[in-house]
């Protein structure tokens, strides 16, 4: 990637114009607001690029039912504006996110993700878990999930 950027925490109104376009075009951006979203465990890293906030990602500390772990976090509203995708930002908010979330002790991280991420995930280490499942309006979904190790 050529481009300058730069990784910080935003706030969740700053994730919605992006979680609105790219995930849930069919809500309004309020209705784009995840349960969690602004709990003081939550965080939300937003790669800018040249000043333009292209890429999103939300960690929301939550266990899944069937992994048990010490400080397991959860992946929700991750987007890459359009224009920007296959140019590795993604990869980069993703491994930058998982790094932050070491630092914190986190252990596990799991989500819930589209067909057409599959291959975005599974290239950065993710394994599946279970069946398909349908989610209303969106479509076909797998959890995925990585044991993050503290290096």
């Amino acid at each position: 990637m050529t481009n300058l950027y730069e990784i910080k925490l935003v706030t969740t109104r700053e994730t919605l114009p992006l979680r609105k376009k790219v995930l849930k075009p069919f809500l309004s951006e309020e209705e784009c607001v995840n349960p969690g979203d602004d709990l003081p465990t939550t965080y939300h890293l937003g790669l800018f690029s040249n000043g333009e906030l292209v890429s999103i990602s939300t960690f929301i500390q939550e266990a899944h039912p069937d992994f048990p772990a010490q400080f397991p976090y959860r992946l929700r509203g991750m987007a890459t504006d359009e224009t920007f995708r296959g140019k590795g930002v993604g990869s980069i908010l993703l491994k930058h996110g998982e790094d932050f979330l070491r630092g914190k002790g986190c252990d596990f991280l799991w989500f819930n993700a589209r067909i057409k991420a599959f291959s975005f995930y599974e290239k950065l280490g993710f394994s599946y878990y279970g069946p398909l499942f349908e989610m209303k309006n969106i479509g076909p979904h797998k959890v995925m999930y990585k044991v993050l190790d503290h290096k």
